[in-house]
């Protein structure tokens, strides 16, 4: 039998547009998990996983399974748009979301301008009004 190093499906590299995104959400799990577990064994231990294995999630060198991400959601009282997306909403528990926009103010600006934008058509979103067609007057 082959050793993994020598198989066909090894690991490659992500793409750095990937690997940006891992980096964030590991960053955004790192920042709630401290505020709920300044111990990041302890944290590993109730979710179940190795400690090795939540150090490299948090510091972006491997990406969390969506099992994970529920889990966490739930442990830190914060939803998963937020690790995801970095999204502060009414999903995420309101103290949660008090502390982390305090320690993170860029958390708050992106849920503003998320806010603004929901569910609003900006200019170039609007389809031009219908015209009457020349000398229709009614």
């Amino acid at each position: 039998m082959s050793h993994c190093y020598e198989c066909p499906m090894a690991k490659h590299k992500r793409p750095d547009s990937l690997a940006i995104v891992q980096r964030a959400i590991g960053r955004r799990i790192t920042w709630a998990r401290e505020l709920v577990f300044p111990n990041q064994s302890e944290c590993a231990r109730l979710l179940g996983v190795d400690a090795s294995t939540l150090n490299k999630i948090e510091k972006g060198d491997r990406a969390p399974s969506v099992f994970l991400i529920l889990s966490l959601s739930n442990r830190l009282r914060v939803s998963t748009d937020f690790l995801l997306k970095g999204v502060l909403n009414g999903r995420t528990d309101g103290e949660m979301a008090l502390r982390l926009a305090a320690l993170h103010p860029e958390l708050v600006l992106q849920q503003q301008d998320t806010a603004f934008h929901m569910g609003k058509n900006t200019p170039g979103d609007m389809p031009e009004p219908p015209r009457r067609p020349e000398g229709d007057h009614s």
